[in-house]
């Protein structure tokens, strides 16, 4: 006796219908675990353009105040700069900026003006200008 399975011919019904029933389990496993794998990286990738986004909008906000308050600094009759701190809010992020007023600094006759904010958001942050201005 012979333990072979009876061929079926080329084009016969079991064939075909075989052939067309779908995926296999291991196929459709694989394609799963793939498209975790993309739908886990593009989150991650999402998340870091969040966070990244966030940071520059802060940096954007105390950018502005320091450059708000240096101009201002500018502005005013040189008798009248004196160094301070402030507090102030831009873009609903607390800025924190101090300045200081060097006069004749770098020659006589000039001041050296620094102005630098501090916030908070999404880590604390320093930022520094410095001008000149008679």
């Amino acid at each position: 006796m012979s333990d072979r399975r009876p061929r079926i011919p080329a084009g016969s019904p079991v064939v075909a219908a075989r052939s067309t029933a779908g995926f296999t389990l291991v196929e459709v496993l694989v394609a799963l675990g793939l498209v975790a794998s993309v739908g886990t990286v593009a989150s991650g990738a999402a998340a870091a353009m969040l966070e990244f986004a966030r940071a520059a909008r802060s940096e954007a906000a105390g950018l502005a105040a320091g450059v708000d308050k240096l101009e201002e600094l500018v502005a005013m009759p040189a008798a009248a700069r004196v160094s301070g701190n402030d507090e102030t809010v831009v873009d609903g992020l607390a800025i924190v900026r101090v300045w200081r007023v060097l006069r004749d600094d770098p020659v006589a006759g000039l001041a050296r003006l620094e102005v630098t904010t501090r916030w908070m958001r999404p880590r604390t942050t320093l930022l520094t200008l410095v001008a000149v201005a008679p």
